[in-house]
């Protein structure tokens, strides 16, 4: 019993490191655990946020555009919520530049990058160790994201 209950904590256990290399993948079963870690471990306007990056970049698995637009656009709410609730949030702000870059152009979502690249690099050394080496990863890779 006490193994199980082990096993159940380590499988719901957050882990933004873990988080920034699923959502750098495509990996839908991967995605699915992490939902469950996010419902687990965060609360408030940061599971807001991460859970809505999550749902946007879970959008690319899904089967039909109606699917993967709904999913999107629910995504897109959650996330811009967290962000209305904390402007000043730079790691809020660092999940909307990685969506926004790699979103499709069709959707449309693209309108904080600029501004949001500008705000995470004057802002970055705020940032907890995790998402700095994220957004180091990130930035050698990102036409907006320049350290």
């Amino acid at each position: 019993m006490q193994l199980l209950f082990g096993f159940l904590l380590f499988v719901a256990t957050f882990s933004k490191a873990e988080y920034f290399k699923i959502i750098a993948g495509s990996e839908a079963a991967a995605m699915s655990s992490m939902q469950t870690k996010i419902d687990k471990g965060l609360s408030g306007t940061e599971k807001e946020a991460y859970a809505g990056a999550l749902k946007m970049k879970q959008a690319e698995t899904q089967k039909t555009p109606k699917e993967k637009l709904g999913l999107f656009k629910e995504g897109k709410t959650m996330l811009e919520s967290a962000i209305a609730t904390h402007p000043k949030n730079a790691e809020y702000r660092f999940l909307r530049i990685m969506i926004q870059e790699n979103a499709p152009k069709i959707l449309k979502y693209q309108h904080n990058l600029k501004e949001d690249g500008i705000f995470v690099k004057e802002h970055y050394l705020s940032l907890s160790s995790e998402i700095k080496n994220a957004v180091i990863a990130y930035s050698k890779t990102s036409n907006n994201l320049k350290l």
